[in-house]
């Protein structure tokens, strides 16, 4: 057969498929998870807006498995130990982090973060382990202070540095319309993280430099007692229910006008914006005092991205490393007042710079970027020498909420408290 003759069969018969190279034949796009525990709407749609441009981009689909934070250590390291991890993730506390590394479960992020430069990193954020870099950390998370400036001023107070200052003020602003102040007490990370700052500014030590827990040490015992029998008076000053209050409710009580003070991060002011915009003249932010008033301290909760091991991390790095590179001011804008920047460039960055709500809380920021230099920054799960798993176990055990918690619900004398916290601790740790 004749060229001719073989395309005018072709042109009424139709080309068998026997005939395409296998190169050119249709493909099954390669499928790939992400995990997100930013629930925020805009964040989740930005997310998915990214998947989609990567996909035209790269060929490879990401579908999107949103989850609520409290849940999404479990969740991903499930899936890790399941042997179906997700392939790229974000996740909250670096103890969590430590663990799955520590475990096996992700890849190093080192070529990715010494590319960017460590220089370019504030203080307190990469954390490395074992010489490598496990995830890319995209915000502060600090857990701070909240407080109404309008009912300070109507009770002739100001911002409290210490302890005694601190309880007073709660005291003055309870009444039958509203609490002091909301700290979670219950065994959960809303705990770990919005209540314990007090104990940083303080300058509360977890271990010593040779890893020998100081909970119950001389050095320590009388600080951790100061803090309990001021949180057992300070807890008569809240809404009932702090044991069971978790992320949520510290927004939510303090924008429906029932706390005077309350803790967490910049999502706050996102929220006032949403929610109650007749209060975002009305607030001002600090750190936790300490007892003496002579430091003062804020809590990490730093998020970060990470890469799972599995067999398509490869994949899941080559879309980090394109995220980080073309879509993370994006991510930025979406609650750019609560994704604090761990990077000095992203401050001055035009485009975060320009964005409306950086320029209308340009105070805020100048605060929560003040924090990087002049608290004490501290978590229970960064504590010790170095970057390591023993206080990130001592962090997931909850030994510090049950702590307070024998105290301000069950009565239990404070250095009983830390004596059976320390014992929970070692047993942790052993």
């Amino acid at each position: 057969m004749n060229r001719r003759s073989f395309l005018a069969g072709t042109a009424t018969a139709g080309v068998s498929t026997f005939f395409v190279p296998r190169s050119l034949k249709a493909q099954p796009k390669l499928s790939l998870r992400m995990m997100n525990m930013e629930t925020d709407p805009n964040t989740v749609a930005m997310l998915k807006q990214a998947a989609v441009d990567y996909e035209a981009k790269r060929g490879i689909r990401f579908e999107i498995d949103t989850v609520q934070p409290a849940g999404a250590f479990m969740k991903l390291a499930t899936s890790i130990k399941a042997g179906k991890p997700y392939d790229v993730s974000n996740i909250l506390f670096i103890g969590d982090v430590l663990i799955l590394a520590r475990d096996g479960g992700l890849v190093p992020l080192t070529p990715i973060i010494d590319k960017i430069g460590r220089d370019d990193f504030g203080p307190r954020i990469l954390f490395p382990m074992d010489g490598q870099v496990w995830w890319y950390p995209y915000d502060y998370n600090f857990a701070n202070l909240f407080y109404r400036k309008d009912l300070f001023a109507q009770k002739g107070l100001r911002e409290p540095r210490s302890y005694a200052d601190f309880l007073k003020a709660s005291q003055a602003l309870t009444s039958a319309e509203r609490h002091g102040i909301c700290l979670p007490v219950g065994s959960g990370p809303a705990a770990n993280w919005l209540t314990f700052a007090f104990l940083w500014a303080d300058g509360f030590k977890l271990f010593d430099d040779q890893w020998k827990l100081l909970m119950d040490s001389p050095q320590m015992k009388p600080k951790l007692v100061k803090y309990l029998t001021f949180m057992g008076e300070l807890y008569k000053t809240m809404p009932p229910g702090m044991a069971q209050i978790g992320f949520a409710e510290n927004l939510s009580l303090f924008a429906a006008d029932k706390v005077a003070m309350a803790a967490y991060s910049g999502r706050m002011i996102h929220h006032l914006e949403k929610f109650a915009p007749q209060l975002t003249d009305k607030f001002g932010m600090m750190a936790y005092p300490s007892s003496d008033g002579s430091r003062v301290g804020v809590n990490h909760g730093y998020d970060g991205w990470v890469v799972p091991k599995g067999p398509h991390s490869e994949e899941g790095y080559k879309f980090l490393e394109w995220f980080l590179s073309e879509r993370l001011i994006d991510f930025y804008e979406t609650l750019i007042l609560h994704y604090q920047p761990t990077r000095w460039s992203v401050y001055e960055d035009p485009r975060w710079k320009a964005h409306p709500l950086v320029k209308k809380y340009a105070w805020s920021v100048d605060i929560m970027k003040g924090f990087l230099k002049g608290a004490t920054i501290g978590s229970i799960d960064t504590e010790g020498p170095a970057p390591d798993t023993r206080p990130a176990k001592i962090f997931e055990g909850f030994v510090f909420p049950e702590m307070l918690q024998n105290h301000v619900l069950k009565n239990l004398p404070p250095d009983k408290c830390v004596e059976q916290a320390a014992e929970k601790a070692r047993k942790l740790i052993a």
